[in-house]
């Protein structure tokens, strides 16, 4: 958008996408929008640039960049700007930059309140048995009340090496601290660490017709997820000793290598991933992998992954048998159908995944169908979808092992965490899911999203799931009913909260011996970012 969307001019509008480098499908990331926006205002037409962030109805994230034309060109060389130019504080975080580097600094605090009444049906004793960080559990005296926070700062930078090539790189540390009697403690505790530490070289080209030529190699501390999140999105983890169990501030692997290609509309990726676990926790597992992520046509989204697991102490549990995840291999297959965000249309996604291991015999499947209707011309524009999803459990009348491994799934409630509450007990294995939801957007910067959730279990054996729920009596596991809603005041202030109600299935309720209490929860996330 130019000048508040007062002129239009096709060959400003391309220079400017080119620039900021965001293209549809890719991962919304503050800091690298924060970064390629310098680039953005260092073109030569360009007097001022912005971005600014509103919810789109399939769950994405929509950027608008309005841009100031400058009333006459001026020479790029004679223009830095940033805090470090003595500009004032109205560049932060832009420390400095010119035509061809760029140093950002990073603050951002997340801040969480959150509420548990009668965590885990009640029975934490029950529920969390066999959990290490389980010290002093949640759930058995009625409501906990818990408060959770961290702060991380840290610097981003940008340099041409040539009119091509650039190298970059971000080093960060967080604080993080709960006060409260939080899910698994009440201890009062913080911590502090290194985050990001990466460093990397990135080349782009564009042809004369407009296609985009990009590679990218970093190695360090970073963020690395797939898709939205079914098998690989929690390269680090949360709560005990690093606290801030629920808002999650930590999510950098140690480390990640990482090459990347693209061309045109098609991504090419491969990486050795090593997550930061926690140590109580640590499996020590390392992946490779391979992901492709393409169009074929504007409204088709297709993405393929290879993984294979060198190393790696997980025991996955028969009821005779201990093998390891060592030898695990994982091919997933993706396909999106998604119209233009504006057009009331049909949407589909899918994904299906099988594991299987070099060391044994595994036949493990894991995958989901998704299918909804977005209304545009309607008030509140309501998108309402049905997604189907299923993990095998094993059956140990089988020769195969089949219990699917969830890795490292995750995300929000609309992606991988399977009901707000229910997800703390069942998580992405031995499980089958229904999922009713709606997301309403009373205006562009507000989002609700009502869930209607009905768990049942693949298997009864459910060996490898919280240990009281080892021998399952029933297929019926819970219900929940949920509701999100998410303001975002502007790209750098977002708020969020959640409540949720659970209800135990006949297979929870008889592991309990039928002392029970229905489970609900509330939350409230703030994240700020300066």
């Amino acid at each position: 958008m130019f000048d508040g969307g007062q002129k239009e001019n096709a060959a400003y509008r391309d220079a400017v996408l080119k620039a900021f480098g965001a293209f549809s499908g890719d991962l919304y990331d503050p800091s690298r929008s924060d970064l390629m926006l310098n680039q953005v205002r260092r073109l030569a037409f360009v007097k001022d640039a912005s971005y600014q962030a509103r919810l789109g109805g399939n769950g994405s994230l929509e950027l608008v960049v309005d841009v100031a034309l400058s009333d006459v060109a001026r020479p790029l060389d004679e223009m830095p700007i940033g805090v470090l130019r003595g500009r004032g504080w109205q560049d932060f975080p832009t420390l400095y930059a010119d035509d061809r580097s760029a140093l950002l600094a990073k603050l951002e605090n997340k801040t969480m309140v959150f509420s548990n009444t009668h965590a885990f049906f009640g029975r934490p004793d029950v529920l969390t048995e066999g959990n290490p960080l389980a010290r002093a559990p949640s759930g058995s005296d009625g409501t906990d009340t818990w408060l959770e926070s961290s702060v991380e700062a840290g610097l981003y930078g940008l340099s041409a090496l040539s009119d091509r090539i650039s190298v970059f790189g971000g080093a960060s540390y967080i604080v993080s601290g709960s006060w409260g009697p939080e899910l698994f403690t009440d201890e009062t505790r913080a911590h502090g660490g290194v985050e990001d530490a990466y460093l990397g070289f990135v080349g782009r080209d564009t042809t004369d017709q407009g296609g985009l030529r990009v590679f990218s190699l970093l190695y360090g501390r970073k963020p690395f997820q797939v898709d939205n999140g079914m098998i690989l999105r929690l390269a680090s983890a949360n709560g005990g000793e690093r606290a801030a169990l629920q808002s999650n501030p930590r999510d950098a692997a140690n480390p990640l290598a990482h090459a990347m290609f693209v061309y045109d509309r098609h991504k090419l990726e491969f990486f050795r991933l090593d997550p930061d676990e926690l140590e109580e926790l640590d499996t020590g597992t390392v992946i490779n992998g391979v992901n492709y992520e393409g169009r074929l046509l504007p409204e088709l989204r297709l993405g393929a992954m290879w993984l294979q697991v060198p190393k790696s102490r997980a025991a996955y549990f028969t009821p005779d048998t201990v093998y390891s995840r060592k030898g695990l291999r994982v091919a997933d297959l993706r396909a999106a159908y998604e119209p233009a965000p504006g057009q009331s249309s049909l949407y589909a996604r899918a994904e299906i995944a099988h594991q299987s291991n070099e060391d044994f015999d595994m036949d493990a499947w894991g995958g989901y169908a998704e299918a909804g209707w977005q209304f545009r011309d309607i008030a509140w524009r309501p998108t309402l979808s049905y997604r189907y999803s299923k993990f095998t459990g094993d059956n140990p009348d089988t020769k195969a092992f089949e219990r699917w491994d969830p890795l490292y799934a995750g995300g929000a409630g609309d992606e991988w965490v399977q009901g707000l509450n229910q997800y703390k007990v069942v998580q992405t294995s031995n499980v089958i899911a229904h999922r009713f939801m709606a997301r309403l957007n009373p205006s562009p910067r507000w989002e609700l999203t009502p869930q209607f959730w009905l768990f049942k279990a693949d298997t009864l054996n459910n060996l490898g799931g919280a240990r009281a729920l080892s021998q399952l009596e029933s297929y019926d596991l819970a219900k929940e009913i949920n509701l999100t809603a998410r303001y975002v005041a502007s790209p750098k202030l977002i708020f969020v909260m959640s409540a949720a109600y659970t209800i135990p299935g006949t297979a929870i309720r008889r592991a309990l011996n039928g002392d029970y209490q229905n489970w609900f929860s509330a939350s409230a996330l703030m994240i700020a970012r300066f």
